[in-house]
């Protein structure tokens, strides 16, 4: 399988498990772990790749936050956990700042040195090595029976 089928297919198979949330009144809750991984991967990458962390951050928060470290523990997709967990570190002290009414608040309180150093980790998270889809594809094909 080329690694466009394998975007393809996992893409496609994720997206079933967005729906599922989107359209459960549970939420996450009305997803398997498994699911919930899945689903946290797809939405991580698509925002991040289309508009960064920040952006990630800022649509879906926290609890996706989590399900995404642990999807990319699940798949052993470290480069991309550690990167994104630095990334993390960089908001973390807003986290019961006041000022924030709403997640997309956060820009507005971010140092220079901050916005420079999420968008460095911005760029190695395009350029990381861990293959994302590949590998939550091999992971979840022999879990799930992804089929192609």
């Amino acid at each position: 399988m080329t690694e466009q089928d394998i975007h393809d297919v996992w893409y496609e198979y994720a997206t079933t498990f967005v729906d599922k949330k989107n359209e459960s009144e549970l939420g996450w809750d009305g997803l398997t772990p498994h699911e919930q991984e899945i689903t946290a991967l797809w939405l991580f990458e698509v925002d991040v790749f289309n508009g960064g962390f920040i952006q990630f951050f800022c649509n879906w928060g926290e609890e996706t936050y989590l399900y995404v470290l642990r999807a990319l523990h699940t798949i052993g997709a470290n480069q991309v956990r550690n990167i994104l967990k630095e990334q993390y570190g960089c908001i973390e002290h807003l986290a019961d700042d006041e000022r924030l009414s709403a997640l997309w608040d956060i820009p507005r309180f971010l140092t220079p040195e901050e916005e420079q150093g999420l968008d460095k980790l911005d760029q190695q998270f395009w350029n990381n090595d861990d293959q994302i889809a590949r590998k939550a594809y091999a992971y979840y094909h022999g879990k799930l029976g992804i089929e192609a």
